[in-house]
This record gives C-alpha cells, sequence and structure tokens, in this order.
C-alpha cells in the first residue's frame, strides 16, 4: 500500500505540532502566502469531531519526519463516516492515503456512508478519488473577516444575549436542533450524545458561547471556539436562528456581537465555515459582514465506496 522507505504508524494528539506543519505547508502549496495552522487546530482533529477517531500518520524511516497524516471520524447518530488526509508537498502519496482511509472506514462500518473531504485545489488527491468512482457532494467556505472596532451591538427591547450555563445546555441543543433542522445532511442527534460531543471539543471557550432569547424564548445560538488562538483569530463553530424566526436580523446580530466580543480581547479576525449550497442566505449575510474567501475544502461521496 505504501513504499518500503515508508511506515503507516497510529496518530494521536502528541502528533498534533507534525500535523500543524504539514497542513501548512499544504495549505501555503496550494495558496501562496497562506497563514500558518495553529496547534490547536490540529488537536482538535487527532482529538475527533464526534465518536472516536482513527487517525494514521505515513512516517519516512530514514529520517522519522511525518509524511502525512489519515483521520477517520464515525458518526454513529448520522451512519457517516468523515475522512480527511494531508501530506507534505511532493510526497505524492494520493493513492496511499486514499486507500489507507477506504480500509479504515470499512473496519468501522461498511453499511455507513463515507464522505471524503480535501482542498479544492489538490487536484492530484481529487483525480484519485474521481478513478475510485467518487463524485463531487459539496464544497466549503472557510472565510474570514478582519476585526477593527466592533462595539457590542444595541439590543432591543425584549432581546437578550445570554452566555450559556450547564444548566441551558439543554435549551441549547433544542435551538441547534431546530436552527439546523432543514439544512442539507442533517440528522436529529440526542441530547445526552450532543453533550458529550460539544464537552470533548477541542477549544471550548465558556465566555464565547451565547443563545439568544426574544421574551424569555430562545430564538438562536452562536459558539465560539479558541481553535484559531494560535493565529490570533477567532472562529465561529456553530451559528442557527430556530425555523420561525428567520429572517428577522438575528443571524447577523449575533455575528456582531462574536465581533464585538474578540475586538474585546484583541483577536486580529474571525474566521468560520459556510456551506456553498446553504439556501439559507448565509453566504450573503457573511459578505455584507466582510468575510471574504480564505479557502474551500471539499466532500466526494461513492454510495459503492465499502465494496472498492
Amino acid at each position: 500500500m505504501i513504499p518500503a522507505e515508508l511506515s503507516l504508524e497510529a496518530a494521536s494528539l502528541d502528533d498534533a505540532k507534525d500535523l500543524a506543519e504539514i497542513m501548512t505547508l499544504a495549505d501555503q502549496f496550494f495558496t501562496p502566502g497562506a497563514e500558518i495552522v495553529g496547534l490547536t487546530e490540529a488537536e482538535e482533529i487527532l482529538n475527533g469531531y464526534i465518536d472516536s477517531v482513527q487517525a494514521r500518520k505515513i512516517i519516512e524511516r530514514a529520517t522519522g519526519k511525518a509524511q502525512a497524516f489519515i483521520t477517520v471520524h464515525p458518526d454513529n447518530s448520522r451512519k457517516r463516516i468523515y475522512c480527511d488526509t494531508w501530506q507534505r508537498p511532493g510526497a505524492n502519496l494520493e493513492g496511499a492515503s486514499l486507500e489507507i482511509s477506504l480500509e479504515l472506514a470499512r473496519g468501522m462500518s461498511s453499511e455507513f456512508d463515507l464522505w471524503i473531504g480535501t482542498n479544492a485545489k489538490d487536484l492530484g488527491y481529487i483525480q484519485a478519488l474521481t478513478k475510485r468512482g467518487f463524485s463531487l457532494l459539496r464544497t466549503y467556505h472557510v472565510l474570514k473577516a478582519e476585526i477593527t472596532n466592533h462595539p457590542y451591538p444595541k439590543l432591543e427591547k425584549g432581546l437578550e444575549m445570554r452566555l450559556i450555563s450547564e444548566d441551558e445546555k439543554k435549551i441549547w441543543w433544542a435551538t441547534h436542533q431546530d436552527s439546523f433542522s432543514k439544512h442539507f445532511g442533517f440528522v436529529p442527534r440526542p441530547f445526552e450524545e450532543w453533550k458529550a460531543m460539544i464537552d470533548k471539543a477541542v477549544g471550548i471557550d465558556l465566555n464565547a458561547r451565547w443563545v439568544l432569547y426574544l421574551q424569555g424564548q430562545a430564538v438562536g445560538f452562536i459558539e465560539c471556539s479558541d481553535i484559531k488562538k494560535d493565529v490570533g483569530a477567532g472562529f465561529v463553530d456553530g451559528i442557527g436562528v430556530i425555523q420561525s424566526q428567520q429572517g428577522n436580523g438575528y443571524g447577523e446580530l449575533m455575528l456582531r456581537w462574536a465581533f464585538a466580543y474578540y475586538a474585546s480581547i484583541a483577536r486580529s479576525a474571525l474566521e468560520l465555515n459556510v456551506d456553498t449550497g446553504n439556501e439559507s442566505g448565509a453566504l450573503r449575510l457573511y459578505e455584507k459582514l466582510g468575510f471574504s474567501v480564505k479557502s474551500s475544502w471539499q466532500h466526494f461521496e461513492n454510495k459503492d465506496w465499502a465494496t472498492l
């Protein structure tokens, strides 16, 4: 599967520095001038997004230097597996990385859907995917906006932005589930499972998670995290408005609140991810607030992947 001069080994959180280096080199190869990837962001990946992650690294035997990383993240509630790979530019491990991803995924469940992610500019890996029958499923943009002078927005009568306490997590969960109920790929997640996922996340900032209330009723939420702190930026992990209250400007209000928070702690930029197929108008809102595309990531799918 890999050349004799290389070895395949399990990867762990201890490898976050090497993963961050390879992610940075790959980003800068595809987008010259791209900023570095911080240690916390790499730790988030190796920690696993939902259920237990399977992570591997391909090592050059002679030097002990990592050449590629493969991470496979199962989501048992959604019956889906997410695979991501990064390789050192010039390593030419696209085919090997794909085969390792498939083998790890088969070991989890051949009944699940498999979504394989890659940088939208990684034509070598995309070619390897298409040769194995994978086709483009979805494109996501990483957006970035500079932070200058952003005061907290004034709240109209009846509105309250409330930091989320432990006791309010169930309200946050219900608001989240309603907000995303019509999004592509959404599957409801039981509260205890959702809470466990939230609690184990890397980069938690307890001062950057709010529920928006209207007349005492939750109508939206915004969750930010510290995964970009190493590069002086804030990150919006999730933002949503319940279906019955969409179109009232609450998404913009919460984003402006996040801008103000990060301005108050001297962060220089705010980043978030957006599904380009999102029909809610989210991308237009983000552009209105000064966000622009930093990079793009794509998911590919082959419904018959388990038989490859």
